[in-house]
């Protein structure tokens, strides 16, 4: 797939390619939290929740993909 290619599905699926940066959000927010939780040391503490991060990504990923599929994607 070329560069031009992937703009014009983009262009045509706007709301599967959100779908597609918040799941990919989702997964590096999951492999992040399972990270952080298993840190040697713990006095490390995360300023953000990665948990919840994960959650809504994945919340909007789904949302995204539904849309893209009720507007005929």
């Amino acid at each position: 797939m070329s560069a031009s290619d992937l703009q014009a599905w983009i262009a045509d699926h706007p709301f599967f390619a959100c779908a597609a940066l918040a799941g990919t959000i989702a997964l590096f927010g999951m492999i992040h939290d399972y990270r952080h939780t298993r840190r040697a040391n713990l006095d490390k503490v995360s300023l953000v929740s990665w948990g919840h991060v994960s959650s809504v990504a994945l919340i909007v990923a789904m949302v995204c993909f539904a849309m893209g599929l009720r507007a005929g994607g």
